[in-house]
């Protein structure tokens, strides 16, 4: 299994967890605590990218 681009804290927000299905990454298991992770640099950036959209997407 190849190493994930990057791990950031979980949110239960669901818009978060909105953008994570769109860029699909994944929830995984951290130091026993939930967290966003994504494998590829471009999830990551499109994931931020996507924070625009905040308050506007009806999720």
């Amino acid at each position: 299994m190849a190493k994930p681009y990057g791990i950031i804290n979980f949110s239960s927000d669901r818009f978060d967890q909105w953008r994570l299905s769109e860029v699909k990454g994944v929830i995984t298991v951290k130091d026993r605590k939930p967290a966003f992770q994504f494998d590829t640099k471009e999830q990551f950036e499109r994931y931020l990218q996507l924070n625009s959209f905040r308050g506007r997407v009806g999720v």
